[in-house]
């Protein structure tokens, strides 16, 4: 089960491209860190996540990826993306210019106050948006 978590996150969070053991160890744990604060998430949803369907993703399911995005440093706190930090991490193994161009679209108006929202929202436009990444 840990891993359809993880998967779901990275997929969406890394734009699909290969991870190393530590990166996937460590995702595994804010996924796992991220279930043991939201215990009432339905796994449906999570599972449509993973496939590209974000029709059904409930408050529950919103809060949990602003959980995975904190963990991961993608987010503070407060709610705010940390897009330089974002910038850094998967610049490691694609084109920076690519991956500076999606950032710039995908936290381009999502911050909303609800930083459940601005994390759903911005988790929705990398999925839809990775492509730019190859």
């Amino acid at each position: 089960m840990k891993l359809l978590f993880a998967t779901v996150l990275l997929a969406v969070c890394a734009a699909a491209q290969p991870l190393t053991d530590d990166q996937m160890k460590k995702a595994e744990g804010f996924a796992l860190g991220c279930l043991e604060q939201h215990k009432g998430l339905n796994k449906e949803h999570l599972v449509l996540l993973r496939d590209g369907d974000f029709s059904k993703v409930d408050a529950d399911t919103k809060c949990f990826l602003r959980c995975f995005l904190q963990q991961a440093n993608f987010m503070d706190a407060a709610g705010k993306l940390q897009n330089d930090y974002v910038i850094e991490r998967l610049s490691l193994n694609r084109e920076k210019s690519k991956v500076e161009a999606l950032v710039k679209k995908c936290s381009a108006g999502v911050e909303v106050e609800d930083s459940c929202e601005t994390a759903f929202r911005a988790v929705e436009c990398y999925h839809r948006e990775k492509a730019s990444l190859l």
